[in-house]
């Protein structure tokens, strides 16, 4: 089983691409992209969510409508004992410079009970359990001379559950807002700035306390475009992440041995990514 479905997501991103290409040829109103990547880290939104990752997507869009979808195979961590396989499908429009879109998050995992967790369920649950997720997202970027971004995202669907005392399921709309700034350096190199932070309970602070600061992150970039004869122009880009949590951060938690590295505050990724 879990061989068919590492297939499963490593091929169909080669199916989408080839169909991308004959759809631009056959009509050029729609535009596409496609990309994959090799990550030593999944990082996100300052959670560690695994180790040595292989990170795939391809987007279609026309007329500022657009959908996307996303693939993640990796191991949960650096001991390589699991995998964490992950499928996101975007939709949603974008124009001047505002996206308002929505994402479908399922990480083929299991409910309590030990059965496969279903693609379109978007009941509740508590930490632990299987389901998949559903979150809103808004970003508006200023330009490309002002290159500073907002992102507000807020989870309305699916496995976003605490427990209060009484033992009773409360969804706990977990809202990430993030505040970004791209600097252009020259010669393709790019450094991005973010600031992540919860305005209350939610699932970046494991569902404890109210604001915090969970994410401060830093992205070097440095990109090499290949000109072709087509209208397809693939680019090289290699990266460093690094990225802290603020949140209850002490000189323990800071840095974990491998084997408890998805408790640790302060992350380094590095990769490199085709795009096309």
């Amino acid at each position: 089983m879990r061989n068919c479905l590492l297939r499963f997501l490593l091929c169909v991103p080669l199916l989408t691409l080839v169909t991308s290409l004959f759809a631009k040829e056959k009509d050029s109103r729609f535009d596409w992209s496609a990309s994959t990547s090799i990550n030593s880290n999944y990082i996100w939104r300052g959670l560690n969510c695994g180790g040595l990752s292989f990170q795939a997507d391809a987007t279609v869009s026309y007329a500022g409508v657009f959908a996307n979808m996303w693939w993640n195979v990796g191991s949960t961590d650096w001991t390589f004992q699991h995998l964490n396989p992950e499928v996101d499908i975007t939709i949603g429009f974008s124009r001047w410079g505002l996206s308002v879109y929505y994402i479908h998050m399922y990480y083929f995992d299991y409910y309590a009970d030990g059965s496969r967790s279903r693609f379109f369920d978007m009941r509740n649950h508590a930490p632990g359990g299987g389901g998949t997720t559903g979150e809103w997202r808004i970003k508006y970027r200023i330009s490309d001379k002002v290159p500073f971004s907002i992102l507000l995202a807020t989870r309305t669907f699916g496995r976003d559950g605490y427990t209060d005392e009484e033992g009773n399921l409360h969804r706990a709309y977990s809202t990430y807002i993030e505040l970004g700034y791209d600097f252009m350096l020259g010669e393709n190199w790019q450094l991005d700035a973010r600031l992540g932070i919860t305005p209350a309970k939610s699932l970046y602070t494991a569902y404890q306390g109210n604001f915090a600061i969970c994410h401060i992150g830093l992205n070097l970039q440095k990109s090499w475009i290949f000109p072709t004869s087509s209208n397809i122009s693939p680019t090289l880009t290699t990266f460093a992440n690094i990225m802290l949590n603020p949140y209850q951060v002490t000189k323990d938690n800071l840095i974990h041995p491998i084997e408890q590295a998805g408790s640790q505050k302060l992350n380094l990724n590095i990769g490199c990514q085709v795009a096309l």
